[in-house]
């Protein structure tokens, strides 16, 4: 007679569904690392659109491309952080 294989739990999470103290740990330690990693880029994105905003009258080329760089900050770029940590989990998975 077969048994059912058991579910395969998720890195960090106990038989009994809880966290354990290694998935504690790396839950907090990567979302201390994510609000260093991407804070910084929410702010450099608003200064690059105030920038803009500024230079829009005399230059407004130059201001199109704060602009862009600005929406780079907040959509694109952080993605690269969690690219890599994706790739670094389905290595280790």
């Amino acid at each position: 007679m077969a048994t059912a294989a058991s579910p395969r739990l998720g890195f960090g999470i106990g038989p009994d569904g809880t966290y354990t103290r290694g998935g504690q740990v790396l839950a907090f330690v990567l979302g201390v690392w994510t609000m260093l990693a991407f804070l910084p880029l929410l702010f450099a994105g608003a200064v690059l659109y105030t920038r803009a905003e500024e230079r829009f009258a005399e230059d407004p080329e130059r201001a199109r491309r704060l602009v862009t760089w600005s929406w780079l900050c907040v959509s694109v770029l952080p993605l690269a952080p969690a690219a890599i940590g994706t790739g670094v989990y389905l290595a280790f998975a």
